[in-house]
């Protein structure tokens, strides 16, 4: 897709956090370790000798960075609020972010510091951070407007870098795309909880102490999605055409269709939790599901639903388009059924006031999306 990646977003707190304005240090419990106060200092100071002065902006979390069940502190100078100079520490769009990790005593040390346009918080054992730069930060040869992310993995004594992916600054063009057969053969649960955490510590060796947590979330939102998943494979034509709207009604079982659609739709229903539409022009083409809620976590996954019954489905393209919201784009094959495209389009409410959704959209026509970029995606 030709929008470029969005890294200007600088964080995304969908977590409990201890988030500290300017003016709480005397009520921050418990007491901040004095090498992150001297850094807050220094932030005031500056702050004071540009000319402005120092607001409520909450520019630390204090999270478990590293998983010893410590609080471990992410000052984050790009958020810092300087009233009547704000901009001041954020410099065309890159800011400081720094990283203070703990002992049993309390005691703090800087182990992380970069600049960067972009940083997100994701909730684990232990908690995580993802990282955006662009340019030369990058590495050699990387273009002005070239992005590159990562996630910080914490290897004991530093955090390096895992599951690090780059995206230049132009677009490449769309390659066709070759999915390996299906298999009949559903995943048990116990299968894919091994494959799983498998997959975690390959990327990042230090998700050994949090991937078994993380597994059984994934797992939970896998079963959640299994109605849905078991829906879009039995609307899904076998060839020779699409089916009729009746059809593809009838197909769908267990979705309550109502007397009456809402337009555009030529149907509508409810399953379980999910609002299901059919769309076309006199015929079915699409048939999608939709779910939202104010301030929850996602509590699907219906791509890796339809890969636990033995699709194989593989994500070929995304786009981010804000803080923690995006779209991805994938290829499908069912034994029997025709190639099929699935498009999802989700966000995970950046503050809690704020609405999470989620739609999962199948395509009736046979034939696979091009290939597009995947880098810089993530949400």
């Amino acid at each position: 897709m030709p929008r470029p990646v969005d890294f200007t977003v600088t964080v995304l707190l969908s977590i409990a956090s201890l988030a500290l304005p300017a003016s709480a240090r005397s009520q921050v419990r418990p007491p901040l370790p004095s090498v992150v106060l001297d850094q807050m200092s220094d932030l005031d100071a500056r702050c004071n000798a540009a000319g402005g002065k120092p607001g409520s902006g909450r520019y630390i979390i204090a999270q478990d960075f590293t998983g010893d069940g410590l609080l471990d502190y992410l000052l984050s100078e790009g958020d810092y609020d300087c009233t009547g100079r704000q901009g001041l520490f954020r410099e065309n769009g890159q800011a400081r972010v720094d990283i203070f990790v703990t002992d049993r005593t309390n005691a703090a040390r800087r182990v992380y510091s970069d600049t960067l346009i972009g940083y997100r918080v994701l909730t684990g054992r232990p908690t995580r951070v993802q990282i955006a730069r662009k340019g030369v930060l990058c590495g050699a040869g990387t273009p002005p407007q070239g992005q590159c992310a990562a996630q910080l993995a914490w290897n004991g004594t530093s955090f390096g870098e895992a599951a690090s992916v780059t995206r230049p600054g132009g677009s490449g063009a769309a390659a066709s795309v070759a999915l390996p057969q299906p298999s009949p053969r559903a995943i048990s649960e116990a299968g894919f909880l091994a494959n799983c955490r498998a997959n975690l510590i390959s990327r990042d060796a230090s998700a050994a102490r949090w991937a078994d947590q993380e597994c059984r979330t994934n797992w939970q939102k896998v079963v959640a999605s299994g109605p849905a998943a078991d829906m879009f494979l039995a609307v899904l034509p076998a060839g020779g055409g699409k089916p009729s709207l009746s059809e593809t009604k009838q197909r769908a079982a267990g979705v309550r269709w109502g007397a009456q659609s809402t337009p555009p739709a030529l149907a509508t229903g409810k399953l379980g939790k999910l609002d299901i539409a059919i769309q076309g022009r006199g015929t079915p083409d699409t048939v999608s599901a939709n779910w939202t809620m104010v301030g929850a976590e996602i509590p699907y996954d219906i791509p890796e639903a339809l890969s636990a019954r033995g699709v194989s489905i593989m994500e070929v393209s995304c786009e981010k388009v804000g803080a923690g919201a995006g779209t991805r784009t994938y290829a499908g094959i069912s034994p029997g059924q025709v190639p099929f495209a699935l498009i999802v389009d989700q966000q995970t409410a950046p503050l809690g006031h704020m609405q999470s959704y989620y739609t999962a959209t199948i395509s009736l026509a046979a034939g696979h999306p091009d290939r597009g970029s995947t880098a810089g995606c993530n949400f």
